[in-house]
C-alpha cells in the first residue's frame, strides 16, 4: 500500500514513484473540515452551477465548452494563488 503522506526528501533525491504519492482515498481532508467543509461545498456548488447554466444556454456552441472550460479553471486558479496565502 502506498504511502499517506508525501515525502519531499525522498522527491528531492528522486527515489519516489507514483505509489509514493497520496491519492484522494489517502488524504484525510482534516483542515477542510475543520473551514466548514459544508459552506466551502456550497460555494463551489454556485461556481458549478454558474458552469452548466453558460454551457446549456442559447449563446453556447459546443466548440467554446473547452477553451471554457480551460479559462474558467485557469480564473479559478489564479484567484485562489493570489487570494489563499
Amino acid at each position: 500500500m502506498a504511502n499517506t503522506k508525501f515525502n519531499d526528501a525522498q522527491w528531492r533525491r528522486g527515489n519516489f514513484n507514483e505509489e509514493s504519492i497520496p491519492t484522494d482515498k489517502q488524504l484525510t481532508e482534516e483542515y477542510i473540515e475543520s473551514m466548514d467543509s459544508i459552506e466551502i461545498d456550497k460555494c463551489l456548488s454556485k461556481i458549478e452551477m454558474q458552469w452548466l447554466d453558460w454551457k446549456r444556454g442559447p449563446m453556447t456552441e459546443p466548440r467554446d465548452i473547452k477553451p471554457a472550460q480551460k479559462e474558467l479553471t485557469k480564473y479559478i486558479l489564479q484567484w485562489m494563488k493570489k487570494s489563499i496565502k
